[in-house]
């Protein structure tokens, strides 16, 4: 008898080791409970993420967490990745082109998950936002920027990215300069708004840390964000994006909204099949 209670008790504590712990959604969009993104550029990521909703019928979904191990024991960012894309519903559940950038701090570890609409095809993009918008600003311990930028490299590259064409090709007629000149043209336009875009991204984060307390004048202000009241199915939810002054304890608020909670959907919701990009920074 007691050997069955000591291994009742061995599965029970393995169980727990195992479980998995994900957060309640706060926002359709960030979800920033590591706090690393400061308020201003969170507002700019809210908008662009609305507007990908809005024009492309493609939810993203940002969540910054502490720590793996304290929402999934002995699990991998892959596996906590999938498991939380899929708790969350995340996108439509007939196209399932959701994606989740899913950071955790701590670990220094960041995913892009991917819904099972993504084919085999889109994992070169999809790798390249990882290594070529986020990761740079992340080793950087420069989060915000990176976020934006891999925002907007997950509209450049993936969700708007150019259709390939695969019809045989059009015999040239010899007139080869012209073309290659606008392609260089093109190339050249798109290397100076990604410069561009990466410099006002590092202004940006730059301004906030260099902003002075409304009350004392002193820099460093720290941001947190305040859950009010919780979004229900009937009703919206509300919160505070609060600037505080660590020097003199000075909190200036700013009100935002929780959209609804959507209903579960009738298909069994959206899924994602373990497809996306994992990065250490």
């Amino acid at each position: 008898m007691t050997r069955i209670f000591a291994l009742l008790a061995a599965l029970f504590w393995a169980g727990l080791a195992t479980a998995q712990t994900y957060p309640t959604r706060t926002d359709p969009g960030v979800n920033d409970f590591a706090n690393i993104i400061d308020s201003i550029t969170e507002e700019r990521i809210v908008d662009k993420l609305a507007a990908i909703k809005a024009d492309h019928d493609t939810e993203v979904v940002i969540v910054t967490l502490s720590s793996l191990q304290f929402y999934a024991q002995d699990s991998t960012i892959e596996a906590y990745g999938e498991g939380l894309f899929n708790a969350w519903a995340i996108g439509d559940a007939e196209a399932n082109k959701g994606i989740l950038l899913i950071v955790f701090r701590d670990d220094r570890k960041l995913r892009i998950q991917v819904g099972a609409g993504y084919d085999a095809g889109e994992q070169d993009r999809i790798d390249a936002v990882l290594q070529s918008d986020l990761l740079p600003f992340f080793r950087d311990d420069n989060f915000a920027a990176g976020l934006e930028a891999g925002v907007d490299g997950l509209l450049a590259r993936v969700i708007d990215a150019p259709a390939t064409n695969t019809a045989a090709p059009t015999p040239t007629t010899g007139d080869t300069e012209g073309s290659g000149n606008t392609l260089y043209y093109i190339i050249g336009g798109v290397v100076a708004a990604i410069a561009g875009l990466v410099g006002l991204n590092r202004r940006n984060a730059a301004k906030f840390a260099a902003q002075p307390c409304s009350a004392c004048g002193k820099t460093g202000l720290q941001k947190s964000r305040e859950v009010l009241r919780k979004a229900t199915l009937d009703m919206e939810g509300a919160g505070e994006t609060r600037i505080t002054c660590p020097s003199c304890g000075h909190v200036d608020a700013t009100p935002y909204t929780i959209s609804k909670l959507k209903p579960e959907e009738p298909k069994g919701g959206v899924k994602t099949d373990g497809g996306g990009a994992t990065g250490k920074f």
